[in-house]
């Protein structure tokens, strides 16, 4: 079954790192705490989005931090897809991507301030 989830990664690590010093800490530290504010930013806007008729499927939504340049953003709950896409029978409930959509804007121009601040 396919899990429903959103990924932040900043890709392209390779290549950046020439012009950024992404081993200096500052850097380093402002890049993850942009990860971090913007995965929860998501989390908190799929929770406010999602449909509650327990409230399983709204708790389970969480933020899982991986390495340096990744958060993962999604619900536990083995039936969260279907909410989300909707099946032939249920209408979809899209709670999870409109999160993401509506953060996406404030994550690109809060990397691109820590990346052209590094340059300089």
């Amino acid at each position: 079954m396919a899990k429903t989830t959103v990924t932040l990664e900043v890709k392209g690590v390779k290549e950046t790192l020439a012009k950024i010093d992404l081993a200096n800490a500052k850097v380093r530290k402002a890049v993850q705490e942009q990860i971090g504010k913007s995965a929860l930013n998501i989390q908190f806007g799929a929770k406010k989005r999602c449909p509650v008729r327990t409230g399983a499927l709204r708790n389970s939504i969480t933020v899982d931090f991986y390495g340096v340049m990744s958060a993962q953003i999604g619900p536990h709950m083995p039936y969260a897809p279907y909410v989300e896409y909707g099946t032939r029978k249920m209408r979809a409930q899209p709670y999870l991507f409109p999160a993401f959509e509506e953060e996406r804007p404030r994550f690109e121009e809060g990397l691109a301030k820590v990346i052209k601040g590094a340059i300089k």
